[in-house]
């Protein structure tokens, strides 16, 4: 394990810039605002849970990635809880934040680097979607992007990923 912890998963198979992984349960807190459609507040509110800002006024470890769950409604924003919390997650004093199990399942996977915006999103969601439609699987949830980087990050060294839960055609 690096610097930080990250969800369990195994790759069941990969193609270029191309996974279909295997996740195992784990644990998140989200940020859910309907009145911040975008998420704008998200981080600094998910960060300051993290840093002290629960009903047990621990420090969280920082994990990786941060993701964020594109819906019709807008975005939410997440941060996957340390394993060594999920007996006692700390409950957050923010209503805004909500702690999930993110439940076990297979999910496909792109990965690119560089600087993440709206455009490149989008063309990414679709190279997705055209690389499961030819392999045979079927979306079955919204698409999360998944960053493992800090800002300060050269884009070059960024790691980035747009992920969905996928079923077989069968």
């Amino acid at each position: 394990m690096g610097l930080y912890e990250t969800p369990d998963y195994k790759v069941i198979y990969k193609e270029d810039a191309f996974e279909v992984r295997d996740y195992s349960d784990f644990y998140i807190v989200e940020y859910q605002n309907e009145m911040d459609k975008y998420s704008d507040n998200a981080f600094g509110t998910l960060f300051r849970y993290i840093s002290q800002d629960n009903q047990d006024n621990i420090k969280i470890k920082m994990t990786i990635p941060v993701f964020e769950e594109i819906s019709s409604e807008g975005q939410n924003m997440a941060f996957v809880v340390p394993s060594v919390h999920w007996d006692k997650i700390p409950k957050p004093n923010n209503p805004l934040l909500k702690i999930k199990k993110f439940e076990k399942g297979t999910f496909a996977v792109i990965r690119y680097s560089g600087t993440s915006g709206n455009a490149k999103e989008r063309k990414m969601m679709g190279n997705l979607m055209s690389w499961m439609d030819k392999h045979g699987y079927r979306k079955a949830s919204n698409f999360m992007l998944a960053f493992y980087n800090p800002p300060f990050m050269p884009p070059m060294f960024r790691r980035n990923e747009i992920m969905v839960r996928v079923s077989d055609n069968d």
